[in-house]
């Protein structure tokens, strides 16, 4: 049982601009995503994973068009996770149907080569004030899903979202960064419980490596503006039986 896939995260067409005064439009974004299109498509890998923030103003439709359009160019299928700019850093319940339509649900999971791939909406569980017991729902999806896996024997369970659980340390203080503690403590033990084998994110805009017990929390670099030590770029994971692999490649 081999194969490979791309996660890709943070294309957010308009953020540059947004941090660059003078500059407008989401050229930059373009090209960079074309490239990165360009690039998985010579991989050929069996499918891409985006991790959040397709595009920093959620309001502008067109916007939403071009990431679907550039989507469409890949060789292989591909599956979004929401991030904080699709859905707002407190998202509403006309937020996460908006996004619905335009991308698809916000959280599922499908099986692939005897792993298990969960994606989930983390912008809920970093702020439900506005969407009460969407939380709860997420939580308990992550649960049943982690059965489901558990009880059909699969040899990898992966979570993908947007937001990660904790830069260096599980104990660390609440942020704009990070899922907050309450929430934190549930997943982790979940990660526990099941010997989840990876859980990949981005949201920094950075690379951050680390683990959690057994578990590897991989976040990743933007497509858009790096705010890293590395460039903007994608991460290709390939699959090996009991083991797998990930580099980054810069654009």
């Amino acid at each position: 049982m081999s194969f490979k896939f791309v996660q890709m995260s943070d294309p957010q067409l308009g953020f540059y601009a947004s941090r660059h005064p003078g500059t407008e439009g989401i050229a930059y974004e373009v090209a960079n995503l074309s490239k990165a299109i360009s690039i998985t498509n010579e991989i050929a890998p069996d499918f891409v994973i985006t991790t959040g923030d397709l595009m920093q103003d959620r309001l502008e439709s067109s916007h939403a068009d071009i990431v679907k359009d550039m989507y469409s160019q890949l060789n292989c299928d591909y599956y979004f996770a929401p991030g904080n700019a699709d859905l707002t850093n407190s998202p509403e319940f006309e937020d996460i149907e908006r996004y619905n339509k335009r991308f698809g649900k916000d959280y599922y999971s499908f099986n692939h080569k005897e792993s298990q791939f969960i994606i989930l909406n983390s912008c809920v569980l970093f702020d439900w004030s506005n969407v009460p017991n969407e939380d709860a729902k997420q939580i308990t999806f992550l649960e049943q899903q982690l059965e489901i896996g558990k009880q059909s024997k699969v040899v990898h369970q992966l979570i993908f979202m947007h937001h990660p659980l904790f830069g260096n340390d599980p104990k660390e203080e609440d942020s704009h960064m990070v899922l907050p503690k309450s929430q934190r403590s549930k997943f982790l033990k979940l990660l526990d419980d099941y010997k989840v084998s990876g859980v990949f994110t981005g949201h920094w805009h950075a690379n951050n490596i680390t683990n959690y017990n057994s578990t590897n929390l991989i976040t990743s670099g933007p497509i858009t503006f790096s705010l890293g030590e590395e460039g903007s770029g994608i991460r290709l994971i390939e699959v090996d039986g009991n083991n797998f692999n990930h580099k980054y490649i810069e654009l």
